[in-house]
C-alpha cells in the first residue's frame, strides 16, 4: 500500500504539472487575444520561470519568507535527534532541520524528493507539545517526505500563488489605467486597456483560481490522512499523533486570526482557520476532528 502510494504520488506530479501548464496556456491565450501577444507571452514565461524556481529552490524560498534558521545537534539536540530518529525509521536521508521564530504551533516539510528535503518546526509547536506529541508531528512530516508528497504540494501551492499575484497585478494595472490623466484619445486608450486588464484579472479570481484550487484539493486531503497514518507507522504509537492533534484542537481558536503565507499554509501540519462550512469546503487540510476520528477508527493501527 505504501509503495503504491509513493508511485501514485510520482505519477500525480506529472498530472498536476500538466493541468497547471494547460491552465497557464489558457490564461496566456486570453491575454494574447484581449491585450497583446506579448502580454500573453510575458505571463507564460513568468509562470514557467516561477514554477522552475520553486521546484528547485523551494527550500530557500520558504525558509527566507518564514525567517527560519537551520539547526544542528549541538544547538537544539532534542529536536534534531527526533528528526533523525524518524528519518531512520522511514529509511530516508536525514533532512535539514530548521527552527521558525513563530508563536503559531506548526511545522512543514519541503523539497523535491527525500534527497533534497528540509523540515521546519515553529518555536510555538515546541513550546506547546510534549516529547511524544512533537514526535508525532515530526513523524507526519517525515511521512510526507517519504511518500513524495512534497513535489505535488509545493508546485501546486506555488502556482496557485502565482495566479493569485497575477490577478492582483492585473486588477491594480486596470485601476491605474482608469485613473490616468491626459487628452481624450489618451484617456480612451487607457480606459480600453484598463477595462480589459480588470476583466482578465477578475476572470483569474473567479475562474482560474478555483480551478487551481480544485487541482490541489483533488489530492491534498488524502495525503494528510496518509501522513497521519504514516506517523503512527513510524512512531509505533497512535497516541503521539492523536495527542498532538487533540492538543491543537483544544487551542485552535487562539490562532485562527493569524494569517500565514498561502504557500506555507498549504504545506503546514495544520491550518488554523475559522470553522465555517465554506472554509472547510475549500481547505486543503481536513479538519482536526476528522483527522482524529479517522485515526481512532482505523482498525489496523498498532495498539
Amino acid at each position: 500500500m505504501l509503495y503504491q502510494q509513493i508511485e501514485q504520488n510520482k505519477r500525480n506530479t506529472w498530472i498536476v504539472l500538466g493541468g497547471f501548464t494547460a491552465l497557464l496556456l489558457a490564461i496566456a491565450g486570453l491575454l494574447s487575444v484581449y491585450l497583446t501577444f506579448w502580454a500573453g507571452m510575458i505571463f507564460l514565461a513568468a509562470g514557467i520561470i516561477y514554477m522552475v524556481y520553486i521546484y528547485f529552490y523551494s527550500i530557500r524560498h520558504l525558509m527566507r519568507i518564514t525567517h527560519a534558521v537551520e539547526i544542528n545537534q549541538e544547538n537544539v539536540p532534542q529536536l534534531y535527534e527526533m528528526v533523525e530518529e524518524m528519518s531512520l525509521a522511514a529509511g530516508i536521508p536525514m533532512p535539514k532541520v530548521y527552527a521558525i521564530p513563530s508563536n503559531i504551533p506548526n511545522a512543514f516539510a519541503t523539497g523535491r524528493d527525500p534527497e533534497h528535503a528540509s523540515l521546519a518546526v515553529t518555536s510555538g509547536l515546541v513550546k506547546v507539545m510534549n516529547h511524544d506529541e512533537l514526535l508525532g508531528v515530526i513523524g507526519h512530516e517525515i511521512s510526507h517526505i517519504r511518500n513524495y508528497d512534497l513535489r505535488v504540494t509545493t508546485i501546486t501551492s506555488a502556482l496557485s500563488s502565482f495566479i493569485y499575484l497575477a490577478a492582483v497585478y492585473l486588477l491594480a494595472l486596470g485601476w491605474t489605467l482608469f485613473k490616468m490623466d491626459g487628452g481624450v484619445i489618451t484617456k480612451c486608450i487607457c480606459w480600453f486597456f484598463g477595462s480589459i486588464a480588470l476583466a482578465v484579472g477578475a476572470g483569474l479570481f473567479i475562474v482560474a483560481l478555483p480551478i487551481a484550487k480544485l487541482l490541489n484539493l483533488s489530492m491534498s486531503r488524502q495525503r494528510e490522512y496518509l501522513a497521519d497514518i504514516g506517523s503512527v507507522d513510524l512512531t509505533r504509537n497512535p497516541k503521539c499523533i492523536v495527542g498532538a492533534l487533540k492538543k491543537l484542537e483544544a487551542i485552535e481558536q487562539q490562532y485562527q486570526q493569524q494569517k500565514e503565507n498561502p504557500m506555507v499554509s498549504a504545506l503546514a501540519f495544520n491550518n488554523f482557520q475559522v470553522k465555517h462550512w465554506w472554509t472547510n469546503l475549500i481547505s486543503d487540510h481536513p479538519t482536526l476532528d476528522r483527522r482524529i476520528d479517522r485515526l481512532e477508527h482505523t482498525a489496523d493501527l498498532p495498539k
